[in-house]
């Protein structure tokens, strides 16, 4: 009598989930949130994306440069392109930072006035 083995497949259920039981909907992409934002306030989050990106980048710059001094131009440029390595692994803060820091910058009077006259402009 050959041996029996036993079934690797569960069996599938026809019964529904319970009722109480949430679906967990999917998160929307972080390209998809940046579109949101940019729909919502136009230039400005592109202003303040590159902003934050300017500060984070001439910070650790300037962390770098502090911690050595380099003689030729070639390590000039090493120290910048270390800089710009260091912004890329802080993106996610960087972006985190546009996503709070735009709706505030947002209800400043006059840039507030500015995005109500110019949203015509830009809606895709």
């Amino acid at each position: 009598m050959p041996p029996v083995e036993p079934d690797v497949n569960p069996p599938v259920s026809d019964t529904p989930p319970p009722a109480g039981a949430a679906v967990k909907a999917e998160k929307p992409s972080l390209m998809a949130r940046f579109k949101t934002l940019l729909l919502e306030y136009g230039p400005l989050a592109l202003v303040m994306n590159y902003l934050i990106f300017g500060l984070v980048i001439v910070g650790f710059y300037a962390a770098i440069q502090m911690g050595f001094q380099p003689d030729s131009t070639g390590a000039k440029a090493g120290s910048w392109a270390a800089a710009y390595a260091a912004s890329q692994v802080v993106k996610p803060l960087r972006l985190a930072a546009v996503f709070m820091l735009t709706p505030l910058v947002a209800r400043i009077p006059p840039v507030a006035r500015f995005i109500e006259r110019n949203k015509h402009k830009w809606s895709f």
